[in-house]
């Protein structure tokens, strides 16, 4: 009878151990699922999550993230791959499978849930009708006198990076302050990774924001016209904007509506390559075009056509199966809707 005891108890354990072992794995397929239905109402995501629990979160990662002056991904990408090879080789495929589910958890509920925040063109004053071809038109014109007029100004000052980053962090702030009504502190360092710089440079991305201890990470060739734009747009995503588009357009007002010309610089010079036509471009003075011809440079030299095809791929379906329906296209969605806020730019000076 003892022995009948026993062995029903251990029975008992192993199907509970069983059991246990798929709880991360089943509750990261559901969070998952509810995601790309877009289960979650995005006002109450926006009410609650967005301007109450995850400022807090922001502040907690953003000390994390500058907790080291490394970037954290030259940290976690090693240790990730010798832990990913030993559970490989040992075929820990359970302990493996929790790791997964249990790192999309945190990612998602931590950061990711931002996905399902209300749009920002909703939270902001838009005049519809400059969004329309004639006035487009217009705001090209607009871009060109800004791009060359502020060429010369920005001539003036020497480039000096410990500034450049905190006036991004300053510049951004404010922005998310004014459209959210929410303030806290976040990531203030601007990393490098010199793990993950291959990667960029082959697939011909300029910034990513890594989710777990909330690090915004650049590129280490972007040229100086177009880093404060490139760390704007990666701050953004640090306070809660994960959608490109988004993250464009909050970077465009930081950058065009700072102080600073040379933010205002290259805050134009993004518009500019999105808005430029042939005719336009004859009449772009010949400093703003060797700029230009410096950033396309850089991207010719680095980008390897078949990684930087592959990247394009997996970002797409990644942002569509979170909820950004225009996937890799929401990046240029920036100049419609800059043009249509432009009558109320002045408020995030």
């Amino acid at each position: 009878m003892v022995k009948s005891k026993t062995g029903i108890l251990q029975i008992f354990t192993v199907l509970r151990g069983s059991v246990l072992a798929w709880v991360l794995p089943t509750v990261s397929l559901l969070t998952f699922i509810a995601s790309w239905a877009g289960l979650y109402p995005s006002s109450f995501v926006e009410r609650v999550y967005g301007r109450w629990i995850f400022p807090k979160l922001s502040s907690a990662g953003g000390g994390l993230a500058d907790l080291i002056s490394i970037s954290w991904l030259d940290v976690l990408v090693p240790v990730g791959i010798v832990l990913l090879v030993v559970l490989l080789w040992k075929r820990r495929w359970v302990l493996l499978g929790n790791i997964a589910a249990a790192l999309y958890l945190i990612f998602f509920w931590t950061w990711g849930l931002n996905y399902h925040r209300q749009p920002l063109a909703a939270k902001l004053e838009v005049d519809s009708a400059r969004m329309q071809d004639e006035a487009m038109t217009a705001f090209a014109e607009r871009a060109l006198e800004q791009v060359n007029r502020l060429y010369s100004e920005k001539q003036k000052s020497a480039y000096d990076e410990d500034r450049l980053s905190a006036e991004a962090v300053r510049r951004v702030r404010r922005v998310v302050a004014i459209i959210d009504g929410s303030e806290w502190d976040s990531a203030q360092r601007i990393k490098i990774s010199r793990v993950s710089n291959p990667w960029l440079h082959a697939a011909g991305i300029d910034g990513v924001f890594n989710p777990f201890p909330h690090e915004p990470v650049i590129s280490d060739t972007i040229v100086d016209v177009e880093r404060p734009f490139v760390i704007a747009h990666e701050l953004a995503h640090v306070r809660g904007y994960p959608d490109e588009g988004d993250a464009n357009l909050i970077a465009t007002f930081a950058t065009i509506m700072s102080d600073d010309p040379a933010f205002r610089y290259s805050g134009w010079l993004n518009l500019w390559m999105y808005l430029r036509t042939r005719e336009l471009e004859k009449r772009l003075e010949p400093g703003p075009r060797q700029d230009l011809q410096r950033i396309f440079e850089r991207a010719r030299r680095e980008q390897i056509p078949w990684v930087n095809n592959f990247q394009h791929s997996l970002l797409d379906i990644f942002l569509k199966a979170n909820s950004v329906e225009e996937g890799v296209r929401s990046y240029s969605r920036v100049v419609i809707l800059a043009s249509g806020t432009e009558p109320f730019w002045d408020r995030f000076r």
